[in-house]
């Protein structure tokens, strides 16, 4: 599997809610430092407390690209595309297990697999969100980028279950 932006985004995609938790737990818990004073007793200035803070928000509005992106991209694809899709990156099936629905063998499956996620990139291309615009929003993002680096090295699909 090639690893793109746009795969890293289906991923994503499906881990968007533990990632909005741990966003809104970080926000949550720097706002309370600041009622509370504690940020001062560990050096942190008011100015850095809220650039944290911010930080987050930031993260916080790429999350929800994410899920703008996705469901634009998958809603511009032809039906047995985004079933496809669908199955293997957002209800985290196996290749078996989208064999076994579909009634098609594995190799044709990884075929049609490819194809599918090749026209996923293409339609984000056409809204203009490439390779390049999606490096440049995604791989600052600590939560979005690790996904991105752990499919060079673990399997997308049990990457973060």
């Amino acid at each position: 599997m090639n690893k793109t932006w746009s795969n890293t985004l289906l991923v994503a995609y499906s881990h968007l809610p533990k990632i909005e938790k741990a966003i809104d737990f970080g926000v949550e818990n720097l706002v309370n430092s600041g009622f509370r004073g504690v940020h001062f007793s560990n050096g942190v200035s008011n100015v850095q407390l809220y650039e944290k803070i911010l930080k987050l928000i930031d993260e916080k509005r790429k999350i929800v690209n994410v899920c703008y992106l996705v469901d634009s991209g998958l809603n511009a694809l032809k039906d047995n595309h985004r079933l496809l899709l669908e199955l293997r990156y957002v209800y985290q099936k196996t290749i078996q297990e989208i064999s076994t629905i579909r009634g098609m063998p594995m190799r044709t499956l990884y075929r049609k697999l490819e194809d599918a996620l090749t026209r996923f990139q293409v339609e984000l291309s056409r809204m203009g969100f490439d390779e390049e615009f999606l490096e440049k929003e995604y791989s600052s993002s600590p939560f979005i980028s690790k996904i991105h680096n752990a499919l060079d090295t673990e399997k997308f699909n049990t990457a973060y279950k």
